[in-house]
């Protein structure tokens, strides 16, 4: 710090801002100073500098949220799709990220829109255009594997078909889950009745229905199985789903993309 202003001294020596006297006085002064003096002043300029140093510090992150803040609301004003239509539409033109939609063999647009996978086709029975929603996406059920052989002309025919399940079971609300998803797609796409029934009679909500499992009638049958390991199997007029928890919605999904065509066994 003397230094400097030795060096400030010279040059306003040098310039004639001061005469040689003031000059040995204030060199003289400057040579003595109190080392404690010397110490505040340098702390000073510590100071001075921290002060700018946070200066810059601010005007950076003021800055970098300005930007931050911008770039968002570009983001959120960026119109996003509305409709199901739109997600589709993006969606054809490969412009969703996989999570949110992709293309099923080429030939069916799946989009997730609140948690479902979407998509559209013709109604098995005519010329009705559907939205049809499922859980979970054919990738999803793709590893399962549905073992056996489905009367598929009695099926067609078919205008009622029993649903049956142990009334007895620990895991009601997947069964349950399950059962209204099916029930969803038979009344509204394949204009088919659901029958209540249970495979056993021992519990009140089976009084009056009728007792059904796969051995027992011809007709047509989903049979919602708890079980500790999936598996998905026809038996002729049978569709049986075994599992648990989720795994019962999942092979219900897995039998509906076969019906519709999408999925083969």
């Amino acid at each position: 710090m003397k230094g400097k202003k030795l060096k400030d001294l010279e040059e306003s020596f040098e310039s004639g801002a001061i005469n040689k006297k003031e000059y040995e006085k204030k060199k003289k002064e400057i040579k003595n100073m109190p080392e404690k003096a010397r110490k505040a002043e340098e702390e000073e300029v510590k100071e001075s500098k921290l002060k700018s140093d946070r200066i810059l510090i601010i005007g950076v992150i003021l800055l970098i949220s300005a930007f931050a803040a911008a770039f968002s609301w570009i983001i959120l004003t960026k119109e996003q799709p509305k409709t199901l239509d739109q997600l589709h539409e993006l969606n054809l033109k490969g412009e969703l990220e996989e999570e949110q939609g992709y293309m099923h063999n080429n030939a069916y647009s799946f989009v997730k829109f609140d948690d479902l996978w979407y998509t559209q086709l013709v109604s098995p029975k005519g010329s009705r255009f559907y939205n049809i929603q499922f859980r979970f996406g054919p990738r999803e059920v793709e590893p399962i594997e549905i073992e056996g052989f489905l009367d598929r002309e009695l099926f067609n025919d078919a205008t009622n078909y029993y649903v049956t399940f142990d009334p007895t079971g620990n895991d009601f609300s997947h069964v349950t889950l399950a059962v209204a998803d099916f029930n969803q797609h038979m009344t509204n796409v394949f204009f088919k009745a659901p029958i209540a029934a249970c495979d056993k009679n021992e519990t009140f909500a089976c009084e009056g229905r009728p007792v059904i499992n796969c051995d027992n009638t011809d007709d047509i049958v989903l049979y919602i199985k708890e079980a500790n390991k999936t598996r998905v199997y026809y038996d002729d007029n049978c569709m049986v789903v075994e599992g648990n928890g989720f795994e019962l919605v999942k092979g219900v999904d897995r039998i509906l993309y076969n019906l519709y065509g999408m999925m083969e066994q």
